[in-house]
């Protein structure tokens, strides 16, 4: 455990795997800060010249990236009020950000993942590991982050609130559309294959359009063959209880694979003979 107003001098590289670090930590100038696990306290900055990685823990509430710092969300979780400010530069492709996040006029903001959408409306013309400026405000930026994990800001161009995101005109705001490693299956993205990613695949079998919100990262080979059939079924059956760590009560409420394939089959045979009768 290290207290709190701890400082990352200039020169100096910081690792954080694991304890607690206190409120009010800096990462000031040539440092470079790595938190893979553990957690940080509030009112942690990043100041001018400073490189933070943020690849697991959590850091907590009214975390500031200041002019001339970079900051690398891969994964972990950052708290609420995390602000971009002038001359910032902020990347995610994974992990989470709290509400009320603010990019601020003269930051720059990168997000990469796997799919975008702007009110529900699917980015479809994006082009692969090429940066698409989003300069649309007060509407929702949601998607899937590389790492699988879902986000969502409303990109308020006025913000009142502290629990509300803030994305000023001034904001440099990129998408980048990147291959990723998605498990086969999670088509909820959650990380998790189970019933839930059962269940999207039952309600929409033989549909040619993807739901919205539907992770096509985890696609069998990462691509849409125009209808959600039997290869997406033997995606899910084929992982189903892979993935990351989840709740207790997630796992209770999840059959075991074989008696997820019967409800597969069930499904799949209810559907069969309805579209028998409508012929």
């Amino acid at each position: 455990t290290v207290g709190n107003n701890f400082d990352a001098q200039s020169g100096s590289e910081v690792n954080i795997s694991g304890g607690t670090v206190g409120f009010g930590f800096d990462a000031n100038s040539g440092s470079v800060v790595n938190i893979s696990e553990g957690e940080v306290g509030n009112f942690f900055d990043a100041n001018s010249g400073s490189v933070v990685n943020i690849s697991g823990g959590t850091v907590g509430d009214d975390f500031d990236a200041f002019s001339g710092s970079v900051v690398n969300i891969s994964g972990g979780a950052v708290g609420a009020g995390f602000d971009a400010n002038f001359g910032s530069e902020v990347n995610i492709n994974g992990g989470s950000v709290g509400s009320g996040f603010g990019a601020f006029s003269g930051s720059e903001v990168n997000l990469l993942g796997s799919e975008f959408f702007l009110d529900g409306e699917l980015l479809d013309t994006l082009i692969f590991d090429d940066p698409f400026t989003i300069s649309d405000r007060d509407v929702t930026l949601s998607g899937t982050l590389e790492d699988g994990s879902l986000f969502s800001f409303d990109l308020n161009s006025t913000s009142v609130s502290f629990e509300e995101d803030l994305f000023e005109l001034g904001a440099t705001l990129t998408v980048t559309l990147v291959e990723t490693l998605a498990l086969a299956g999670d088509f909820n993205g959650d990380g998790f294959v189970g019933q839930a990613d059962l269940d999207l695949v039952l309600l929409n079998f033989g549909e040619q359009t993807l739901p919205t919100g539907f992770n096509t990262a985890a696609l069998p080979g990462g691509t849409f063959d125009d209808l959600i059939g039997q290869n997406e079924l033997d995606a899910v059956l084929l992982n189903f209880g892979e993935g990351s760590a989840v709740s207790s009560a997630a796992v209770t409420a999840v059959p075991e694979p074989a008696s997820a394939a019967l409800v597969a089959l069930g499904g799949l045979a209810l559907l069969t003979r309805r579209r028998r009768d409508a012929a």
